[in-house]
């Protein structure tokens, strides 16, 4: 893994919601004595402890629990954990790119994602896998299943399948690396609604393709939708905000270590192109911030909704090195190094993984807005305050997914199109159980009723022109209900 990251160090902005902790440091000159007391710990816990302990387990728990002492951004990943917490942050992974939920006991396709190995294979929605590479993942959660069908780029996966109304297959595709954007959109009546979920390392590639499309369609009118967006890596933030906020700075960063030099990032726009209207609330947290706080002091927009989160802490992912390779190339080069990225940057000298005892996600700075605003535990006020909307019936009207209008479903047929159905059909008042794939018996008569109403053919099939009219209802219902995306478009018309 160190290999992949080798001359990247990586600086995240994510969300945590817990309060802060004060970090507690000792002297300089104490830490002969206090290294010497943890040795007489170790030594004491190795002669009293039943049935043992091994010195790495001492050592990972020592660790650990001085970085927890820290701040609650700082924490110890294992090499396996730093893995798929980088793998979350690009944006990719090597996988077969599915989509899974679990029905019943069975690990079943919600969607598979286009030009993926499993689309060429010919997997579809709705599929049931019963094994892969000859494991039974019958009654597996969502985590265990997935960490099956990822895997090594080029590797094969054999899945067994079982697909309603047709014979068990047997499925072999070759594992690739599956991008995946953390954008939804949409062009209506002259206005872009992009919804953005994170700020993942190609997130400002992904964002650049829309506004081509936008482009081409002649919108210059954008709502930006960063409600509950954690955050991500911190370039993300800098690159989209770079296509959105006139000439000047962006966001300054000052770094702790006299060793890091503080960075100012700017844009070079002579002139914006676009109309913003900016979603915010409390769960809006730091690169989200980031972005958001460049287009509020460069008036580039203006922010709709709630305070956010108020995360202003910079971090700055590191390897560390274990204690036989710490000693290892203290006795070679005559300097103690404990971060491998010094141990590259500074001798050239690339340590193995197995002399990486844990990435450290630790803060080494903060960022501040263009006007110079410090935002940490304050965070953005929005320019227009509109409280949050509620979910209706249990349903979050942003959750439901588009229909794919590929398929027609009938009872008992099984496709993620019958989950938006449902969704749609509670929050509108319909007697539905709890929104899946399926279309049973109480779907299959909800969809008679809502074909009735609207003057269609009740039949209870959900085919493609109810998906339409459906989808029709659910923009209706976004109308009523949230009330700060309602505020977004005013602002937009209000600005012609």
């Amino acid at each position: 893994m160190l290999k992949r990251n080798l001359f990247l160090t990586i600086l995240l902005t994510l969300l945590f919601i817990f309060p802060q902790s004060a970090a507690a440091q000792a002297s300089a000159n104490n830490i002969a004595e206090e290294s010497a007391y943890l040795d007489s710990i170790m030594r004491f816990i190795h002669k009293e402890y039943q049935p043992g302990v091994t010195d790495d387990l001492l050592i990972d728990g020592s660790l650990n629990g001085m970085f927890n002492s820290l701040d609650i951004y700082t924490t110890l990943y294992s090499p396996s954990e730093a893995e798929a917490f980088l793998s979350e942050l690009d944006g990719n992974y090597y996988g077969v790119g599915l989509i899974i939920s679990k029905i019943g006991s069975f690990i079943t396709v919600n969607k598979v994602l286009p030009d993926s190995p499993a689309a060429k294979a010919g997997i579809l929605a709705g599929d049931r896998i019963l094994s892969v590479d000859g494991t039974n993942i019958f009654d597996f959660d969502l985590a265990q299943a997935a960490e099956l069908l990822r895997g090594k780029e080029g590797t094969t996966a054999t899945l067994i399948s079982f697909r309603p109304q047709h014979d068990i297959m047997t499925i072999k595709t070759e594992r690739a690396q599956i991008n995946t954007s953390p954008f939804e959109y949409e062009m209506k009546n002259g206005i872009a609604y992009i919804r953005m979920s994170s700020f993942t390392v190609n997130a400002g590639e992904y964002f650049e393709e829309i506004l081509v499309d936008v482009d081409k369609h002649d919108i210059t009118k954008i709502i930006l939708d960063l409600r509950d967006n954690p955050g991500g890596e911190l370039s993300a933030a800098v690159s989209i905000a770079q296509k959105l906020v006139p000439k000047g700075l962006v966001t300054s960063l000052d770094f702790k270590s006299p060793e890091k030099e503080d960075t100012r990032f700017y844009s070079t726009l002579e002139k914006t192109k676009y109309q913003l209207a900016v979603l915010v609330n409390g769960s809006s947290a730091s690169a989200s911030e980031i972005l958001a706080g460049a287009i509020q002091d460069t008036k580039a927009g203006a922010l709709i909704g709630t305070q956010t989160y108020g995360k202003s802490k910079v971090q700055s992912l590191l390897p560390i090195l274990t204690p036989e390779a710490f000693e290892k190339y203290k006795n070679m080069l005559q300097v103690e190094i404990v971060n491998a990225f010094d141990l590259i940057n500074e001798y050239n000298i690339e340590p193995a993984d197995e002399e990486i005892i844990g990435w450290l996600k630790i803060t080494t700075g903060e960022y501040f807005t263009p006007n110079g605003r410090s935002i940490d535990r304050v965070g953005l006020a929005p320019d227009f305050a509109v409280q949050n909307y509620q979910s209706v019936n249990g349903i979050d009207i942003r959750s439901i997914d588009k229909f794919m209008q590929t398929v027609k479903s009938g009872l008992y047929d099984e496709s993620p199109d019958v989950e938006s159905a449902e969704a749609i059909l509670m929050l509108l008042g319909y007697d539905i159980d709890r929104p899946d794939l399926i279309l049973d018996e109480k779907t299959f008569e909800a969809i008679k009723s809502f074909q009735a109403e609207h003057s269609l053919y009740p039949y209870g099939v959900l085919d493609y022109i109810t998906q339409q009219t459906l989808s029709r209802e659910l923009d209706r219902s976004i109308l009523e209900i949230d009330t700060q995306y309602v505020k977004a478009l005013e602002i937009l018309s209000i600005s012609e």
